[in-house]
């Protein structure tokens, strides 16, 4: 049986009334449907609450309502139990939500009758080791990011990859990004567009110091480690541009393709270059407004 869990961004007022009238038309249709329940009490749904321990538990898919950084969240919480998931974008840009508020109705329609594709997405996992000492393990679909928290100053960090040191980086950061998160930051710091499909990683410098230093695409299968070097402080690690963690000086940040891969949910037979014509022109527009 068909199990939808919505996972709204209620912070935008727009939100909730789509989120209400997404729960209406889905009750009418009689789809089960799961909210974490302070959503669920906030717009007066109380019998649709979960913990969040438990609505991983009873969700078949997930349906996030909001913007990018929402269905993004959603997949690190989700993606481990093997739940498809789909985006209705009511943000600005919308690069990885699949439905857009025009085609709502239409489109839940399909997700209903199953009629649908699944596409895997490669997910990262990123561990802070200290004094060879794992202290965190945090799951990213669209990139990992090491830079400074504070003034924007040089940081130094050996690159290796499969345990073969392959750059010396001066730069203001490194940017380790999936296909899926291409077009995020990793691209405006000048790094490569990549079909989402492709399991591989890029890793981009931010402002890098040295002229020949470029952004290096390699396979999903290998293991990247970065050492800090030098007594530097105020130096982050970022997850999906989300979730913040400090390092300080000597620690180790090994990346590498996770165990589960993002599901997400295909609606209609629409190009990806078609969708990256429109968003990017979307792009360029609101930026000019």
């Amino acid at each position: 049986m068909l199990t939808v869990g919505l996972f709204p961004n209620i912070d935008k007022q727009s939100v909730v009334t789509v989120l209400i009238e997404v729960v209406q038309y889905l009750q009418k249709r009689s789809v089960q449907i799961v909210l974490l329940k302070d959503i669920a009490d906030k717009i007066g749904y109380p019998d649709l609450g979960c913990s969040q321990q438990d609505i991983v538990k009873k969700i078949t898919v997930g349906l996030t309502i909001g913007g990018d950084g929402t269905l993004l969240n959603t997949a690190r919480e989700i993606s481990a139990m093997g739940i498809p998931l789909c985006g209705v974008n009511m943000g600005r840009l919308g690069f990885l939500t699949e439905i857009e508020l025009s085609d709502l109705y239409t489109s839940l329609d399909k997700l209903i009758a199953g009629e649908y594709k699944i596409e895997e997405h490669l997910m990262l996992d990123a561990m802070i080791l200290r004094q060879n000492r794992l202290i965190h393990v945090s799951s990213a679909l669209n990139d990992v990011v090491i830079s400074k928290s504070g003034v924007s100053r040089m940081i130094k960090f050996n690159v290796f990859l499969d345990n073969v040191l392959t750059t010396n980086y001066a730069a203001d950061g490194l940017i380790i990004a999936t296909a899926t998160g291409s077009t995020g930051y990793s691209l405006s710091a000048g790094g490569p567009i990549i079909n989402p499909l492709l399991k591989v990683m890029v890793l981009t410098p931010i402002c890098s110091h040295t002229l020949h230093v470029r952004p290096l695409v390699i396979s999903e299968n290998e293991e990247i480690k970065v050492e800090m070097t030098g007594n530097q402080e105020d130096v982050v690690l970022t997850i999906d541009g989300q979730t913040v963690y400090s390092l300080i000086a000597n620690d180790t940040v090994l990346i590498k393709q996770s165990p589960f891969c993002a599901q997400f949910i295909r609606l209609n037979n629409r190009s990806y270059y078609e969708t990256l014509r429109v968003k990017l022109w979307r792009s360029e527009k609101n930026a000019n407004l």
